[in-house]
């Protein structure tokens, strides 16, 4: 599981949640004033009345507007929605807020005074601000998790294409190969050379565990990696014999970093199929992993004719290419970098940075 794919909580709980406690929070903090200017026990019992009606006639704004929403999804219709529900229950809360203000006040003579009209202004002010800036942080908490889930349904869309994509990676073992090793072994064996045909087995079975085990999408560390490419490499050596030199230099200290699975695979057979296969003098090829200030390096490389056909058209990226790029992008966001470039001196070179991480962080 990606670290990011903890189940979220419902919106249904969330809102419930935050209702509560924003409702609660607006008790205590007037409830703070009126214990300031010392009112009276009684001025906290209407507290909790005028706060009980606000939490109620919010939830029924919720109901409108989700009404709203199932009807039309017209940006000018919910925007007026908004305005006359808030209104609305501007018009019900207000009258509550000031009954309370009045017998606890005992306002009678101002209420007479300035006429109720003057006394019930707040409803153009204060009762219809606190709705509509209520609604506006309702419809902004949707709008931010109707987001989130978009980027993780995105995320898990993608994470679900390239784990089958490993696995095609896994099982997808090429024939070709698998029959030269195979007729390898054989020959070894009928030319009397058991040591090497033992060792031929034991690579071979190295690089099918390796190739075939473990879960998918996830990281290893890049001794178990560099063990796989050593065991294919070995491998296609005996299968290419002078043809074919390997060179493996990893830096000290790196073998704990951790590495998508089977992500430098594609890469050296890729090395193998250009620029060994399509050339008729010995080739090596080349795979080193170093360390920068805060990225690992890994460097796949050989001697063969590059990226260009005839010696001026440039190869096309494959799906093998592609898939790493996905895999990284996956695994690192855009935090990573993978490139392809002439080698000097001649050949193809591939050049994947990451950030480190150590086997600590494989989970």
């Amino acid at each position: 599981m990606l670290p990011d794919q903890r189940a979220p909580l419902s919106q249904s709980k969330l809102f419930w949640l935050l209702q509560m406690a924003g409702w609660t929070g607006w008790m205590i903090v007037f409830g703070l004033r009126d214990a300031f200017w010392g009112q009276p026990v009684t001025f906290y019992l209407t507290l909790c009345l005028e706060g009980g009606a606000g939490f109620l006639l919010t939830c029924c704004l919720r109901l409108v507007y989700r009404k709203v929403g199932r009807v039309t999804r017209a940006w000018g219709a919910r925007a007026t929605a908004v305005l006359v529900a808030s209104g609305i229950a501007a018009l019900i809360w207000q009258p509550l807020k000031n009954y309370s203000q009045i017998e606890q006040l005992s306002e009678f003579e101002e209420l007479y005074h300035f006429g109720v009209s003057a006394y019930f202004v707040g409803v153009l002010s204060y009762s219809y601000a606190v709705f509509l800036g209520w609604s506006g942080l309702y419809f902004s908490l949707k709008l931010y998790l109707r987001l989130g889930e978009e980027r993780r349904s995105r995320i898990q869309a993608e994470a679900l294409a390239v784990e089958a994509q490993l696995k095609m990676l896994r099982y997808q073992i090429n024939p070709h190969f698998l029959f030269n090793t195979l007729n390898a072994i054989n020959s070894l064996l009928l030319l009397d050379d058991a040591p090497r045909a033992r060792v031929m087995i034991q690579r071979l079975s190295e690089f099918l565990r390796y190739s075939l085990e473990g879960e998918a999408a996830a990281k290893v560390t890049l001794e178990e990696e560099i063990r796989s490419v050593r065991a294919y490499l070995e491998i296609e050596s005996v299968r290419f014999e002078d043809r074919l030199a390997i060179q493996l230099n990893i830096e000290t200290g790196l073998a704990s970093c951790s590495v998508p699975s089977l992500i430098l695979q594609p890469l050296v057979e890729n090395a193998v199929k250009h620029g060994i296969t399509q050339s008729e003098k010995p080739g090596t090829v080349f795979v080193s992993a170093s360390r920068g200030d805060n990225h690992l390096m890994l460097i796949v490389s050989d001697t063969g004719p590059g990226f260009t056909v005839d010696g001026h058209h440039q190869l096309e990226p494959g799906l093998g290419w592609k898939n790493t790029e996905q895999r990284l992008a996956l695994h690192y966001g855009d935090q990573f970098v993978l490139e392809r470039r002439q080698r000097n001196g001649g050949g193809a070179e591939v050049m994947i940075q990451i950030p480190i991480a150590s086997e600590g962080d494989l989970l």
